[in-house]
């Protein structure tokens, strides 16, 4: 059956093909929700308040029928409970992040006013907006399999780059939909047609929402040498986020070291990530993201002769490291 299944998937894997196609170019995406302006003017409705928006994304990533894996892994979650957390959409981290990531990455008030205006209304200010962050953490087989590989990305990985990445979206859209339904403005930016990868100047290749840097603005993690966020459930997961035009709480710490998890960025040797690239992609010098690229674009062809599947991925850094689950201690 496994020489069957998803032969030729260059031509067969359409959800791989139209998630890559996606991501670089903003194609396929359906369209988006309709603001319900009715509801919208009225002075009553439900309440969308933090505990909604935790309880509702964890529903989902528990329960939801697509946040299962494939053959031949079928019925197995593809992450575990996440964390949620919110930051405001005036922070002043948004404007920073125009030069420390790139003049090139939305603010909430940008991304949320082509919402706005795509629905005939004004865009609202900034301070009456939020950002919605998530984790993802992977199941622990998941990150077993990636551990026991050297060279390659583990078939379960590979899977969970995808299917993980479809779900992600999937569960978000929905979200996003019903919140529309309700009167309230909200926006995902990676499942927009103004989301796609591209070689910006000086950053190389980059999109124009970050959900990584949105993830350590409402405090769930920080970075490691290998640029994933280490948070209270570790790097080896899968981040989102969206913007609502709510006054949500951000009620996280948010560390003004953008290292603090990380041993070797606290004077403590490890650099385990860097023995487990295949390419030596990171080094005590930092992380070469060029090399990480082409490592990682070398993996398409083979997770489809292996797992016939059409994605790519590595993560080896990510899994077998004292950060893979946990913030790790110094011992």
């Amino acid at each position: 059956m496994e020489d069957r299944y998803r032969r030729l998937s260059f031509i067969t894997d359409m959800g791989g093909i139209k998630s890559a196609l996606g991501e670089m170019w903003g194609l396929f995406f359906p369209r988006q929700p309709v603001l319900n302006r009715d509801k919208s003017s009225e002075k009553k409705g439900r309440t969308f308040d933090e505990s909604w928006f935790v309880g509702k994304i964890t529903q989902k990533v528990l329960y939801h029928p697509e946040g299962a894996l494939e053959y031949p892994f079928f019925g197995e979650r593809i992450y575990g409970e996440p964390i949620v957390g919110f930051v405001r959409g005036d922070d002043p981290i948004f404007e920073r992040f125009k030069e420390v990531v790139g003049p090139h990455h939305f603010t909430p008030w940008e991304i949320m006013a082509w919402q706005a205006r795509k629905n005939g209304v004004d865009p609202p200010p900034p301070e009456e907006l939020s950002v919605v962050a998530f984790v993802l953490p992977l199941n622990p087989a998941t990150i077993r399999d990636n551990a026991s590989q050297t060279d390659w990305v583990a078939q379960r990985w590979a899977q969970t780059r995808l299917l993980g990445e479809i779900f992600s979206q999937i569960m978000v859209r929905e979200i996003v939909t019903e919140l529309m339904d309700e009167g309230v403005l909200a926006v995902s930016p990676d499942v927009t047609p103004m989301f796609n990868k591209k070689r910006y100047p000086n950053v190389g290749w980059a999109s124009p929402w970050s959900h990584r840097h949105v993830a350590y603005a409402a405090g769930l993690g920080t970075f490691g040498m290998h640029d994933f966020l280490i948070t209270g459930k570790g790097c080896a997961h899968r981040l989102g986020s969206f913007v609502v035009r709510l006054r949500l709480e951000p009620g996280r710490e948010r560390p003004d070291d953008i290292h603090a998890h990380c041993l070797h960025h606290r004077g403590i040797p490890c650099l385990a990530c860097a023995a487990r690239c295949p390419v030596g992609a990171i080094s005590a010098s930092g992380h070469d993201k060029e090399g990480c690229s082409k490592r990682v674009a070398a993996s398409l062809m083979r997770c489809n002769a292996r797992y016939h599947i059409f994605i790519y991925g590595c993560g080896l850094c990510a899994a077998g490291v004292p950060c893979s689950t946990r913030i790790p201690e110094p011992s």
